[in-house]
């Protein structure tokens, strides 16, 4: 596993022994920072890291921040290891444990949400109806959510899916919070 384009261009990242993670594949990760286009000054969130391909793939981009989201011990140690590979230690905090508790620890708004969670288990309807109590997830954010393509599209009231892009067995969907409009105060008691 490579990085494909930016300042680090061709350093390869460590990945699993095992098949335990599942890298989204190259020819996905660059159709989807294609697609993405500029990211200098962006802040991301790689939620379920696995190996941190794509948050590491942003920072080579131009991103000045990413959050890796990590349950499994094993996979957090890899992305710690591939931000030392690529020598963005001081643009990125690895927050391990459950997606949605680790929700809190973002200090910033987030301008890209990048999840691929683990297939076939509706991780990606769980994140995002968390992502919906959340304050650092804003409307203006981009949030792509991977899926294989036999699983049943997510649909999440409060999330706007804005287009959807299909790689072999792989479905990329983005998405924009939509943001319940503040209603008028009423100055009568």
């Amino acid at each position: 596993m490579r990085i494909i384009a930016g300042r680090k261009r061709g350093q390869t990242l460590k990945s699993p022994e095992t098949f335990a993670t599942r890298p989204t594949p190259a020819r996905v990760r660059e159709a989807l920072f294609s697609i993405l286009g500029d990211l200098n000054g962006a802040v991301v969130v790689d939620g379920f890291g696995g190996t941190g391909a794509l948050g590491c793939e942003a920072l080579s981009r131009g991103a000045s921040f990413c959050y890796f989201i990590e349950r499994n011990s094993a996979a957090a140690d890899i992305i710690v290891e591939n931000i030392e590979r690529i020598d963005a230690q001081s643009q990125a905090t690895v927050l391990r444990g459950d997606f949605a508790r680790q929700l809190g620890h973002i200090t910033h708004d987030p301008d890209l949400w990048l999840l691929d969670p683990p297939y076939k288990k509706e991780l990606g309807l769980a994140a995002l109806t968390a992502m919906l109590k959340a304050r650092c997830v804003t409307d203006a954010a981009l949030v792509v959510l991977e899926q294989q393509v036999d699983e049943a599209p997510v649909e999440v009231a409060g999330f706007a899916l804005e287009d959807t892009r299909t790689y072999g067995q792989t479905r990329l969907c983005f998405f924009r919070r939509q943001m319940a409009p503040e209603q008028p105060h009423d100055p009568t008691p």
